[in-house]
Order: structure tokens, then C-alpha cells, then sequence
């Protein structure tokens, strides 16, 4: 519970400082993409000194081995599809397509998890996902482009990573499967954009990246941490609230405004989380 209310609220305020550094800063995405998973690594370093406990007995057989580098490639794949979606799409429908991702995470940890079947966490998960999607759903978001349709399959391989993570978790702790997935995408996307301004970047923009790598690392490690510890369904029923977390900051430091379907789907998604919460206890 801990673990997903913190990994909430560095989502929030990550998705925020994302907002400044790509939109207000300017910051090409083949420089900041690098950069902040060079950050995220960095972060995430230390942990490894306190919390980086690997079974090698257990991970060592081909099975695992294989997800792992499975995991690899999905993750690959599913943030060269993000960012090809941040480059083409419209905002809102890029944002609608990424709320399908709770529905389909608790979907595939019901089918694949039997310690995760408990009916009332699940139909509150569904809840609060179908709400997240009312609140962003226009008319014009039912017919979707080519790109859209490549974020619709970056949207279900982040899923399947997710019920991977889950797995190698029984014998990866958070930290370790975090920083060393996180370090060969770094490797990666740096051989794959190359940037080349980055020794020109200010000393400000340089500074909300480094921010943004450590609340990602923060996240993420921590949303780790919720799937290990207290399920994959009821951790991401929680991150659910991070979106109206963001509407909140947009609409105090942003001033932009918040419509009536949003509240209400606020008010459904914080019912659903507090249902849940007390139906898994």
C-alpha cells in the first residue's frame, strides 16, 4: 500500500516535470530520452547497496533466464512505440490509449496470478480503469489513426512487461531488476538517437532531468515493490490515481481547467481504491 501511494505521487510529479522539460524547456527527445535513463540508472544505484537481494540459484534456469531477456525486448519495443507516439500523435488521444493500460494489466494478472483473484479488488480495479478512460473519451477518440494503432501496441506489451516483472520479482528484488533493465535500455536508446547536444544543455534544463530520473527511479522501484508485496491488481488499481494527482497540479500551477467528468471519475477511482483496500485486508 505504502509502496504504490509513493510510486503515485513521483508519477504525478514526474509527469509534471515531464510537461516542463519537453514543453516549456524545449529539450529534444533524442537528447532527453538518454539523458534521464542515464539519471534513472544513477538513482537507482545506491538502492542496490541496501535492497539488492538476487536468488542466482533460483534465477539461473532457462526459463527465467529467457523471460528475462524477454522482458528485454518487450521494453524495447514498447518505449520505441511510446516515443514514436509522443512524436505523431495528438495529446489526447495518445493520453486515452495509455489509459487502457490498468484494464489490461488486471486482466492479465486475474488470468495468469490465482493469488490475485479476489473478485472485489478486481471489480474495483476495473472500476477505477473504465472511469480513468470516461473522464479523456471523445467522440473523435473512436476512430484511431496508424500511429494510434502503434500505441495501442505499446499499451498491451507494457502489460506483458508488467506480468513479467512479476514473475522475475520471485527471485529479483526491485532495485537490481530495475537499475539492470533500466541500464541496457540506456545503452540502447543512446546508440539508437545518439544525441548530440547534450554537453550544450543548461545547467537548469540539465537539473529537471536529473529531478525527473530521480522520481522516476523512485517510481518505479517502488511500484516494484508494490507487485512483489501487495499484488499486481490492487498496485495498479492505486497508480490509477496518479492521472487525477496531474489534473490537480495542472490545474494549480497550470491553470488548466478540470471538467466535471474528471472530477467524477476522481471521486469513482478514490472509492474504488478505498473498496479495494478493504476488501484485501
Amino acid at each position: 500500500m505504502i509502496a504504490g501511494l509513493i510510486a503515485v505521487f513521483t508519477q504525478a510529479l514526474g509527469v509534471t516535470l515531464d510537461k516542463v522539460v519537453l514543453s516549456y524547456r524545449k529539450i529534444p527527445l533524442r537528447d532527453f530520452i538518454p539523458i534521464v535513463f542515464f539519471f534513472l540508472c544513477l538513482f537507482t544505484l545506491p538502492i542496490l547497496f541496501f535492497r539488492g537481494e538476487v536468488d542466482w540459484q533460483g534465477f539461473f534456469n532457462w526459463k527465467y533466464i529467457f523471460l528475462y531477456l524477454g522482458m528485454i525486448i518487450v521494453a524495447i519495443l514498447w518505449n520505441f512505440l511510446y516515443y514514436q507516439g509522443v512524436r505523431r500523435e495528438k495529446v489526447q488521444e495518445f493520453e486515452l490509449i495509455l489509459m487502457l493500460n490498468p484494464l489490461i494489466v488486471i486482466a492479465l494478472a486475474a488470468l495468469f496470478f490465482p493469488w490475485e483473484r479476489n473478485i472485489e479488488v478486481i471489480l474495483a480495479g476495473f472500476a477505477a480503469s473504465l472511469a480513468l478512460v470516461f473522464a479523456h473519451l471523445k467522440r473523435e477518440h473512436l476512430f484511431f489513426s496508424r500511429a494510434a494503432l502503434g500505441l495501442v501496441g505499446c499499451v498491451v506489451l507494457m502489460s506483458i512487461e508488467t506480468i513479467m516483472h512479476r514473475v522475475l520479482l520471485n527471485f529479483i528484488s526491485p532495485a537490481p531488476l530495475y537499475f539492470s533493465r533500466t541500464l541496457i535500455l540506456l545503452f540502447f536508446f543512446y546508440f539508437f538517437y545518439r544525441p548530440k547536444n547534450v554537453l550544450n544543455l543548461n545547467k537548469i534544463s540539465l537539473g529537471l532531468i536529473a529531478l525527473n530520473g530521480l522520481l522516476g527511479a523512485i517510481q518505479f522501484v517502488a511500484r516494484f515493490y508494490g507487485y512483489q508485496q501487495g499484488g499486481v491488481i490492487i498496485t495498479t488499481l492505486i497508480l490509477t490515481f496518479a492521472p487525477i494527482l496531474v489534473y490537480l497540479t495542472a490545474y494549480l500551477y497550470f491553470k488548466e481547467e478540470i471538467s466535471r467528468r474528471k472530477i467524477v471519475a476522481g471521486a469513482i477511482i478514490l472509492f474504488s481504491i478505498i473498496w479495494a483496500v478493504l476488501a484485501s485486508n
